[in-house]
């Protein structure tokens, strides 16, 4: 009966436990990368950038994209960053026949993956484990933004035009305002929660793991 009741919530918190660790080692990863990179290939704020490309229809191209956000990716970070493999974005159709596509997506070693797209900026949505479900925002998956110095509006890295990479966070928010964006807005900005509570679930967190 004891173990019945208290299962789930072990379970809660080894998933909250798993997943703050590899936030914390993936941004941690991220940041290095960055470092180095910056060595080679001067600051990350003049990276080049490439625009978001429209097919004829006036739709997200995904083959266009998925080239631009691959080679991106081979430039700059991958000579730096631990990888298993990379899968570069393509176009296809849903089940239903709609038109659709996959982002550029690479995988890690520890079953993490990081889907890379272009935007305003290089968008990077992680997801801690990978292939698995719930393969949901705010539960497994949790979104950062790489923006060179033409793109720092408000959004972008909380409006430190002096950084590249960081989650998906508003300028100079509070933790309360953090938390009610990731709570009644999108879960995209749970990201810019986490990395207010340095990475951990705290018990207000709003969305069950």
């Amino acid at each position: 009966m004891v173990a019945a009741l208290t299962m789930p919530s072990l379970i809660q918190h080894y998933k909250k436990q798993e997943t703050s660790t590899r936030l914390k080692r993936f941004y941690s990863l991220m940041q290095q990368a960055i470092k180095m990179s910056e060595v080679d290939n001067g600051d990350s704020l003049q990276w080049v950038k490439f625009d978001q490309k429209l097919n004829d229809e006036g739709e997200y191209d995904y083959d266009a994209n998925g080239t631009y956000s691959k080679e991106f990716f081979m430039e700059y970070l991958a000579p730096y960053i631990k990888y298993n493999k990379i899968t570069e974005g393509k176009s296809s159709v849903d089940d239903n026949g709609n038109p659709s596509g996959e982002h550029t997506k690479v995988y890690f070693a520890d079953g993490s993956t990081a889907k890379i797209f272009v935007g305003s900026c290089y968008d990077i949505t992680f997801d801690s484990n990978g292939e698995r479900k719930p393969n949901e925002a705010g539960r497994d998956i949790f979104r950062f933004i790489f923006c060179n110095g033409d793109y720092h509006e408000a959004l972008t890295c909380g409006g430190n035009n002096k950084i590249s990479f960081c989650p998906y966070i508003w300028r100079n928010e509070t933790r309360d305002l953090r938390l009610k964006r990731c709570k009644e807005e999108s879960a995209s900005y749970c990201s810019g929660l986490l990395f207010f509570d340095n990475w951990e679930f705290k018990e207000d967190y709003p969305i069950k793991l």
